[in-house]
């Protein structure tokens, strides 16, 4: 990885910050569609929504997002409803495509790990836009899985 590189992605690390449900899903994670700006996790807004248990264990998923279609694999331990680890593993092959997923892969741990898994809901994260819909596509899987 180039110095340039480093700092770029180190860049677009250091935005994250937490939004609410409902962002922009406009942008697209073509060549030249980076954004600096990265949105984490998005609160639930009442407790009384969330669905009320979750069996704990190490669930597994695959999400397809885009019009290609895109895949990612999500792999997650959840104890009391709370993720303990994650493991985002990309499936692209293109090279622009895998840059995205990877680094959306090395960002993912830092926004979701113990997080309760009913706040968690992906928006922009490293520079892309469409990969946290295959992220929130496989965390639902995971969800509809682990309660049962």
């Amino acid at each position: 990885m180039t110095s340039l590189h480093k700092k770029f992605a180190t860049a677009t690390m250091v935005g994250i910050s937490v939004s609410v449900m409902g962002c922009s899903a406009t942008d697209t994670d073509g060549p030249g569609s980076a954004s600096a700006s990265n949105s984490g996790v998005a609160a639930s807004s009442s407790p009384l929504s969330r669905n009320p248990t979750y069996e704990n264990g190490a669930y597994s998923a695959t999400g397809q997002y885009g019009s290609g279609p895109s895949t990612i694999t999500v792999s997650l331990t959840l104890d009391d409803a709370v993720i303990t680890s994650v493991e985002v593993t990309p499936h692209a092959t293109d090279p622009t495509s895998r840059d995205f997923q990877e680094r959306f892969a090395d960002a993912v741990p830092r926004l979701v790990v113990s997080k309760d898994i009913d706040d968690v809901h992906l928006d922009h994260v490293a520079g892309s836009s469409l990969t946290p819909d295959g992220f929130n596509a496989a965390l639902q899987k995971i969800k509809d899985k682990a309660a049962g």
